[in-house]
């Protein structure tokens, strides 16, 4: 007579089948039974046949019932699903590339920056420690999207992803911004949206960046640490004129918050000093024949002591504010490069 299957056994057989069939990230998964998805999608008030966006580049049909599938997989909880869709919406939109993203040697990953009152109530950190450990939500819905990739859109690693490296974000790569820490309005106001609505944002790019600064006290201090922390040879925008990211720790944002600081003086002075001279770039990092067609016509580059901007324009620099309270550091984070991007989607209760 054989022995019944314990509850701890029939998990490891569950967890080995799938990540046999390569449908993990490497982590173990929740089972996703017929219940605990119907529990998913009840949560959602949507049918589970209606499609939500189509996955590169396998081109998956991303519909409710697979997307609740992954989200169940990845650990998330029902209340997060408004969060999953908005941002699979934000994943399919074409100026994020995220077919590009799937498949390049770069680094880079989607990160989620979710805005407004949905982040307090799904408790997604904004505080301390908010790119690391410790937080359910952060963890599971960042996941939920790495296994939309992978399990819809096909990105394998080492078969479609053929990133050399990877980073950690690769895993789960998700925060909220730190409203009420912050000198300007949220992310998502900026883009269009009320403050009383609630966003996510989703943003390829690399893992963070930090720039410590304990010595300035004043705005236009820290500032000139942070251009020239981010104006290198190296920097993925520098040549190919993509987005970027700038978090501010609320102890940096302080000092512009008491120096009247704006939002667009932040991102005019990343613009207008965080450049690098023509003459330290060439045959560096990415030069190649293509650089000329990302740089601005006003910069010289037979004159090696003309300077290029690491961003095309002052907007092509997200700002925002996270992490913890006390702590003199920022965040740089490159994008993939032109012509990807951001986007940002209204979260639907």
């Amino acid at each position: 007579m054989q022995t019944p299957e314990t509850l701890g056994q029939a998990v490891r057989r569950i967890n080995a089948a799938f990540y046999e069939r390569g449908w993990t990230d490497g982590l173990p998964i929740v089972p996703p039974t017929p219940d605990g998805v119907r529990e998913m999608l009840a949560a959602t008030g949507r049918g589970g046949e209606e499609l939500i966006a189509e996955i590169p580049p396998n081109m998956g049909r991303a519909t409710v019932e697979k997307i609740a599938v992954n989200a169940l997989m990845a650990g998330c909880l029902p209340d997060d699903m408004p969060v999953i869709l908005a941002a699979v919406k934000a994943l399919a939109e074409e100026r994020v590339g995220i077919q590009a993203i799937q498949g390049t040697t770069d680094v880079h990953a989607p990160l989620l920056i979710v805005n407004g009152p949905i982040a307090r109530q799904l408790d997604i950190n904004s505080g301390p420690n908010c790119f690391g450990q410790g937080w359910r939500a952060n963890a599971t819905i960042g996941r939920a999207i790495r296994l939309i990739m992978l399990n819809l859109g096909g990105g394998a690693p080492g078969k479609i992803d053929k990133s050399t490296f990877g980073h950690p974000g690769k895993y789960t790569y998700c925060v909220a911004e730190n409203e009420e820490a912050s000198p300007w309005e949220p992310l998502h106001v900026e883009r269009g949206f009320q403050a009383a609505d609630s966003a996510v944002t989703i943003f390829p790019c690399e893992a963070p960046h930090q720039i410590s600064d304990h010595y300035n006290r004043s705005a236009i201090g820290i500032m000139r640490t942070i251009c020239d922390a981010i104006a290198t040879v190296g920097t993925t925008p520098l040549y190919r004129a993509g987005e970027a990211l700038l978090v501010i720790s609320p102890e940096h944002a302080e000092a512009f918050r008491s120096d009247g600081w704006r939002k667009r003086d932040v991102k005019m002075h990343v613009f207008e000093h965080a450049r690098v001279p023509v003459g330290r770039m060439k045959y560096q990092g990415d030069w190649d024949a293509s650089v000329a067609t990302f740089t601005p016509r006003w910069v010289d580059l037979d004159d090696p002591h003309a300077r290029m901007p690491i961003l095309r324009q002052p907007d092509d620099l997200l700002v925002i504010v996270a992490g913890a309270r006390a702590g003199r550091f920022s965040l740089f984070m490159p994008g993939w490069g032109f012509p990807t991007g951001s986007a940002t989607v209204k979260i639907e209760r």
